[in-house]
């Protein structure tokens, strides 16, 4: 099921931009096999990485474990979630999006980059508010890996959006009128910081996972001399990278049930139908219910 899109006003033209951004507070954990304790340490990363491979839980019925679909861990926990069948589909209903390929042949609207730009920055200065919630919420209840790690994504998001106030001069998201996309995406996530943070990390990882994704699968179709080719460029990972999100995730969640693992990948599906609907939204496609995906 789908539903038109109401396109919001764009912004004056901007050229496509290297957009890097510093994750220099979270370093990779290390795990001691003698006492299956988790540690890690906080650090400068000299490593420049994109915004965009940074970035309300979904209501299920209770349903009997023997009825639950199972998830193929092939490889590590994010890993199995990202190569989900259904998840496969709407990663490439990304990759084909319009917004997507007018970058890939050069000719997306300057006008429409920049207006994606700004519906980011919502995205991200309201992020702050979700990791801070989130934080918060987890240390109350006696989860203070998690509250680490949400606290040190606010200061990575928090840096990086000086970039909004010094480039673009938009101080806060009040700046900004977001459309529904963006909305929809914000709400998902201040949701789940809300009422069932200890899965935020799941929610946030297919901005960390889809980007570099699409990077990979298309930047050999794409001109060097294309004003576009540096986001490819810049969201391209490195041979056998993982994102410090994905790590944590895959350590924290490698023990979980069926119900939980059942769980995580309908909050991720639904951060997934998310990215593809701001992408669309971007160009003014259709943008898709999440319950188009489901059985």
């Amino acid at each position: 099921m789908e539903f038109r899109a109401v396109q919001g006003n764009q912004k004056n033209p901007q050229t496509a931009r290297k957009v890097t951004f510093h994750l220099s507070f979270f370093s990779p954990l290390t795990h001691d096999a003698q006492d299956g304790s988790l540690s890690s340490y906080l650090s400068n990363d000299s490593k420049s990485k994109s915004v965009y491979n940074q970035r309300k839980e979904d209501k299920m019925d209770v349903t009997p474990s023997s009825q639950i679909p199972s998830l193929k861990q092939e490889g590590s926990f994010s890993s199995a979630l990202f190569n989900d069948p259904k998840s496969e589909i709407i990663c490439n209903l990304a990759k084909e999006s319009e917004y997507i390929q007018g970058m890939v042949k050069g000719t997306l609207d300057p006008n429409v980059f920049g207006s994606y730009t700004v519906q980011d920055a919502a995205y991200c200065f309201n992020a702050v508010d979700s990791f801070d919630r989130a934080a918060e919420k987890m240390q109350e209840v006696g989860k203070p890996e998690f509250s680490l790690l949400y606290r040190t994504q606010s200061e990575s998001y928090r840096s990086y959006n000086q970039y909004f106030v010094q480039t673009w001069r938009l101080q806060n998201t009040d700046s900004v009128a977001m459309g529904p996309a963006a909305a929809t995406y914000v709400g998902f996530e201040r949701a789940l910081s809300q009422n069932d943070p200890k899965y935020l990390c799941i929610a946030m990882l297919p901005c960390t996972m889809l980007w570099p994704w699409i990077a990979d699968q298309l930047i050999a179709s794409v001109d060097k001399n294309n004003p576009y080719y540096v986001w490819f460029k810049d969201n391209k990972p490195s041979p056998g990278h993982k994102s410090h999100l994905e790590m944590f995730v895959d350590h924290f969640f490698v023990q979980v049930g069926p119900e939980e693992r059942q769980k995580c990948l309908s909050i991720f599906q639904e951060g997934l139908v998310n990215e593809v609907n701001f992408f669309r939204s971007a160009c003014d496609q259709t943008l898709f219910y999440y319950s188009s995906f489901q059985e």
